[in-house]
């Protein structure tokens, strides 16, 4: 693994402009302890819309509303000026959620990719929740759709 990890690494400098202090990656899952600044995600994010693959990529990302791991967020839609941005964000998701003696803790709930907006600019973000007291999966899901109703807003304001 740490060869691996090492050659990830490398490739990330090299060919995608993201610097090797920028990241912690510790297994290969992305879970856990691993971590990444909002610079690195994004610069990695726009780094991919210039390449031949981005097509398949953004494809490949969840749709706001519509599939994958963003197919219930739907809470923004009760707002008529945010309705719209159903379908207009493709953005991947990470999760991670760590017991301790004091209960369920959200350590981190990302939400990263490309906004379509409302005025036809595509934008690249980032959205990073972290430590957050968790009750239930409820309060997982409320997270989940405080993202989505941000991500709304950022489609219509831009």
């Amino acid at each position: 693994m740490t060869a691996a990890l090492a050659a990830e690494q490398t490739n990330l400098a090299a060919n995608y402009g993201v610097p090797k202090n920028e990241y912690v990656f510790v297994d290969g899952s992305g879970g856990g302890p691993t971590t990444a600044t909002n610079s690195a995600v994004t610069q990695f994010l726009i780094d991919m819309t210039g390449r031949a693959t981005f097509p398949v990529f953004f494809d490949a990302l969840p749709v706001l509303s519509v599939d994958g791991s963003l197919s219930f967020v739907t809470g923004f839609k009760s707002d008529s000026t945010l309705a719209g941005a159903a379908g207009r964000v493709h953005a991947k998701t990470g999760t991670f959620v760590s017991g301790s003696s004091s209960g369920l803790l959200v350590k981190g709930q990302a939400l990263g990719g490309y906004i379509n907006t409302r005025s036809g600019k595509r934008l690249v973000f980032q959205l990073v929740v972290n430590n957050v007291p968790v009750t239930s999966l409820n309060d997982v899901i409320q997270v989940f759709q405080d993202q989505g109703k941000i991500s709304a807003i950022l489609w219509r304001d831009n």
